[in-house]
């Protein structure tokens, strides 16, 4: 990916899930536009860490951190962390997400409870959170991601797809609470991304199959991957993306 036309020096950047996929790729994004970056993860320490190194090599500050998304106590840790050491924050990116993919009459509750707090409840607190850190630095920018599902039918998603619509709304709200005290919060609908995850979840001759018809479909007749994504994420991390009177 190359680097966007944006200076990002002297920012402070997180982001969640940071360890493969889009969330690697826009943490690598993040700190070629100049941003030290606090690099999370849930299981994968050692691909957290390899992020971290290439953060490093584009000689930008690097800091990691386990992050469990549902457990409100996880994230009340990790933002006093941050307070801590960097010392701050500027730019957030939500991107972390799980769920149980099967069709909803097949669901039971504990299906709903862990995807919901993780996009709903964690979301939100992971919100509350930095507010004040990025305030108290003079304004920041948060970006929710989102998925191809809240806009149409995808088999199995329905449980993802209600706890990112409830994500979606939460972020409309926002905006209008947290705008004035100099944060922008944007939601983030990227569509499909042929990522590792989605090699993973479909299989390799499925995802074969999905990757040729995405490329087909797609306006630029190419199937869109994590950098493809990472980009625009970086360009909407900049003031540039703030709304004007």
């Amino acid at each position: 990916m190359q680097t966007p036309p944006v200076d990002l020096s002297g920012r402070i950047a997180l982001v969640t899930g940071a360890s493969r996929g889009l969330g690697r790729a826009t943490a690598l994004g993040l700190a070629r536009a100049g941003a030290d970056v606090v690099v999370t993860y849930r299981k994968r320490p050692d691909a957290a860490e390899e992020v971290a190194d290439a953060v490093r090599a584009e000689g930008r500050r690097a800091f990691v951190h386990a992050l469990e998304m549902g457990s409100v106590e996880s994230i009340d840790a990790l933002f006093d962390a941050v307070a801590a050491e960097p010392g701050g924050l500027d730019l957030l990116v939500l991107n972390a997400a799980a769920t149980s993919f099967r069709p909803l009459l097949d669901a039971e509750p504990r299906h709903l409870e862990r995807t919901y707090a993780i996009s709903a409840v964690g979301f939100l607190r992971a919100v509350q959170r930095p507010v004040p850190l990025m305030e108290a630095r003079g304004g920041g920018t948060i970006l929710g991601v989102s998925g191809a599902d809240t806009r149409t039918h995808i088999p199995g998603h329905g449980i993802l797809a209600g706890a990112k619509a409830a994500m979606e709304t939460m972020i409309r709200y926002l905006a209008c609470e947290i705008g004035e005290r100099g944060v922008t919060i944007l939601g983030v609908n990227p569509g499909t991304i042929m990522s590792d995850s989605m090699r993973t979840m479909l299989g390799e001759a499925v995802f074969a199959t999905a990757e040729a018809y995405e490329s087909r479909s797609h306006p630029l007749r190419t199937a869109a991957g994590p950098d493809d994504v990472a980009a625009p994420l970086v360009l909407l991390c900049t003031p540039a993306a703030r709304p004007r009177r």
